[in-house]
């Protein structure tokens, strides 16, 4: 794999801020471990990953530089992001905002799913 492909994978969120009441553990837990509304938004973030990873693994260059795929891939992170108001369980909603936010900057989008 060439230095202009990523691996994305949700248990790469950044955590920015303090660990307050224990969040990140409970938070980790839910992404290693999820239970009833959690398991849908990991898989769905986790199969959102692997569709970028598969891409570039197979041709060598990132979702978001193909012009047919990139713009659906797009759409499907800005829906997940969507749902994320929704029932999350023990998952930090604002740290999977910005982990869905900072792989669309690295692929060339910007919070609205146009080119950078």
């Amino acid at each position: 794999m060439t230095s202009h492909t990523k691996r994305y994978s949700l248990l790469s969120a950044k955590f920015p801020t303090g660990n307050m009441n224990g969040w990140q553990e409970r938070h980790t837990l839910a992404v290693r471990a999820p239970a009833g509304p959690e398991g849908p938004i990991v898989g769905l973030l986790d199969a959102w990953c692997q569709y970028a990873n598969h891409h570039a693994t197979r041709y060598d260059a990132g979702i978001g530089a193909d012009y047919v795929l990139g713009p659906g891939w797009v759409q499907i992170g800005l829906g997940i992001r969507t749902l994320l108001n929704g029932e999350s369980g023990r998952l930090d909603c604002g740290i999977l905002d910005g982990f869905i936010l900072d792989t669309l900057k690295a692929e060339g989008y910007d919070e609205n799913g146009d080119r950078l």
